[in-house]
């Protein structure tokens, strides 16, 4: 039901559009701080999202049934990247990696501290958005080493000043594990873990070493397309999100 309305809210949204295509600014930017391995790096994704739209006369006229288009996406969109543009976070310039891509590691960040993201783009289209960096915290519980049956998982942590949300994952330690992966957000700091994360698709088993990770995150991040379309994220200028995030160090446990 909840996509079925989605559904329904982006379809009005071409429904009342004239043009032949919607275009718009998309971003997604955070400064994060890890502290296993240590880094403090900051990344802007810029874009120009083009979206078809799939009522205007020209598509009803001409419908191609083998278009596709129609394939894969209701909605087929494309990005384009955006060179060129000067960005900044709390005045330090994040250089370009490549076009669309700005990146910088080594970044003084401090804990608690407030981080502004400025975009001026080539053609002077101004964007901005803002967060505070989490405080520090940590995973206790499992501890390092610990050894565990599969059905008594239980994730707990200290709590983050300025956290909005918790993003916890848990990953096989071997690449090459059948075991699924799992990942959650969680404004408690706790949560119980599903038995199913330990097992294959097949619903067998898998013992072994797991990656429990833990992030706070304060602001935007990784909302999904219709998110973007729906909410506009927390950018002002474009659509999109910009996040601040720690990661402390994760723990490393066996399931048995």
């Amino acid at each position: 039901m909840k996509r079925f309305i989605l559904f329904v809210l982006v379809l009005g949204l071409f429904l009342s559009c004239n043009e032949e295509r919607f275009s718009t600014l998309v971003v997604t930017g955070q400064v994060a701080k890890t502290l296993g391995p240590e880094s403090n790096t900051a990344s802007v994704l810029l874009g120009k999202a083009t979206v078809e739209n799939l009522f205007h006369d020209e598509w009803m006229e001409t419908p191609n049934p083998g278009d596709t288009t129609f394939w894969n996406d209701v909605f087929p969109a494309r990005i384009t990247p955006i060179a060129n543009a000067d960005v900044q976070v709390n005045s330090e310039t994040i250089g370009q990696k490549l076009p669309g891509i700005y990146f910088k590691p080594a970044i003084e960040l401090n804990y608690l501290d407030r981080y502004d993201l400025e975009i001026e783009t080539p053609d002077g289209k101004l964007i901005t958005a803002n967060g505070f960096l989490p405080d520090s915290f940590a995973i206790t519980n499992p501890h390092q080493g610990d050894t565990l049956s599969p059905d008594s998982v239980i994730a707990i942590w200290t709590l983050s000043d300025s956290s909005e949300v918790f993003l916890v994952g848990i990953t096989p330690a071997d690449s090459a594990s059948s075991a699924r992966s799992w990942a959650g957000s969680f404004q408690d700091t706790c949560c119980s873990v599903p038995g199913s994360v330990f097992q294959d698709t097949l619903g067998a088993f898998v013992p072994g070493e797991y990656i429990l990770t833990v992030t706070a995150v304060n602001g935007g991040w990784n909302k999904s397309g219709l998110d973007l379309f729906l909410s506009g994220g927390n950018l002002d200028g474009a659509l999109g999100t910009f996040g601040c995030a720690v990661l402390p160090k994760p723990v490393v446990f066996q399931v048995r």
